[in-house]
């Protein structure tokens, strides 16, 4: 089975595994994780995580109608019960998550998102005394990360539905949602230049996430490059950081890999070049072959 991206790791550490650590640093006493696609393989990644329950949802409910399912089960408390919400594809600052739940209860508001400064393609946000509106100039955007009551989510009809349809639009309309802006890095993993982009964060210390297992050096242009318990490159290989070679990931001779991410397993032919591209587990790059800003997700199994 294709790995489903919650899973994918961008130095060492599945995605899903940072953002369960986020919220557990930030205070959080129980971690729901909503699962659809891979919801088996989410499962299994977490078994036996203490305080950490997967809910699977085998008809997609979206980002609201999950986490109203979630509130419906009894999984995330009552009343004015402070319930964080991040996103498994985005690698937030523990410490703006923690301090997102306490502005909530300062807010007099049912719900609080975090904000990161605007981009050349955001939803464009205005905060005016603790409070967000949508303004075409504001110089403000969602981080991706909000901290809403309980209570709210409970009061909230059940199904199919995205977050910002189901609760967070509805508040900003009504001038409900309250705004905080975040302290630390935030980085969207959901495509591949930010994939590598928070690959490159990690081994430098952007985020308190510890790296797994493994070596940190310096290689070609001083770039950091890390090699996890079980992974090999060649002494004739070429390892230009930011470069990650996951547990049991090899590079064979004359290779080059330049920032990339080589996961677990996966096979760089000798005389190979790999660069801006991430390899899943088991990915294989033949011999004397380029694989150029690439995305290959391998196969969880190999793990």
């Amino acid at each position: 089975m294709a790995v489903p991206k919650p899973l994918l790791a961008p130095a060492g550490r599945p995605l899903v595994d940072l953002g369960v650590e986020a919220l557990q640093l930030a205070g959080a006493t129980r971690v729901v994780v909503n699962a659809h696609h891979g919801a088996e393989l989410l499962t299994a990644q977490l078994a036996g995580r203490p305080g950490v329950e997967v809910v699977d949802e085998p008809t997609l409910l979206g980002t609201g109608g999950g986490l109203v399912n979630a509130a419906h089960l009894g999984l995330l408390g009552g009343g004015d019960d402070p319930v964080l919400v991040t996103a498994a594809d985005h690698v937030v600052t523990p410490g703006d998550l923690a301090a997102l739940a306490g502005f909530l209860d300062r807010s007099g508001t049912p719900m609080a998102a975090g904000l990161v400064p605007a981009g050349a393609e955001s939803f464009r946000l205005r905060l005016e005394g603790g409070r967000v509106a949508r303004d075409p100039e504001g110089p403000w955007d969602s981080a991706g990360a909000y901290a809403v009551r309980a209570g709210l989510l409970c009061e909230l009809a059940p199904g199919p539905a995205s977050l910002v349809g189901r609760v967070l639009g509805p508040l900003l309309d009504r001038g409900r949602l309250a705004g905080l802006p975040f302290q630390g890095p935030m980085e969207d993993a959901g495509t591949l230049h930010r994939l590598l982009k928070t690959s490159a964060g990690l081994l430098t210390g952007c985020w308190p996430y510890p790296l797994p297992p493994g070596r940190l050096t310096r290689g070609v242009g001083n770039g950091p490059v890390f090699l996890a318990e079980g992974a090999g490159a060649d002494p004739a290989a070429v390892l230009a950081g930011p470069v990650v070679l996951d547990a049991g990931a090899r590079v064979g001779p004359g290779a080059v890999v330049t920032r990339s991410v080589v996961g677990p397993g996966a096979v760089v032919g000798a005389g190979a070049r790999v660069v801006g591209s991430f390899l899943g587990p088991g990915a294989r790059v033949d011999p004397g072959t380029a694989v150029t800003a690439g995305l290959v997700p391998g196969s969880w199994e190999v793990r």
